[in-house]
């Protein structure tokens, strides 16, 4: 089993592990599975400073997925916006039955 890590952890850990460079394929969907990993770490996020942290992992995350695809910054936040008109946020706490 492989797992996406950062760029450095190589030099890092130097002969404590074994790495390979992912083929493009492999690459997208271990930025989907990392996704999933560092969402799952802000959800148990037991302090403002663990928050923050994961948060910047998570949203470190996002951007390597948005590059990957070709999608700007600007552009997914074009989308989000859009949303907002048409949907609204989530600053008034709503939850609905299901």
């Amino acid at each position: 089993m492989k797992k996406l890590v950062r760029d450095k952890i190589p030099d890092i850990v130097k002969e404590d592990g074994s790495f390979d460079i992912l083929s493009n394929d492999d690459y997208r969907t271990s930025l989907r599975e990392k996704l999933v990993e560092e969402a799952t770490e802000v959800k148990a996020a037991n302090s403002r400073a663990n928050l923050v942290e994961e948060l910047g992992d998570l949203e470190e995350v996002l951007r390597a997925i948005l590059t990957d695809a070709s999608i700007t910054y600007e552009e997914m936040d074009s989308i989000r916006q859009s949303k907002i008109i048409q949907r609204g946020k989530f600053d008034k706490k709503i939850a609905m039955s299901i």
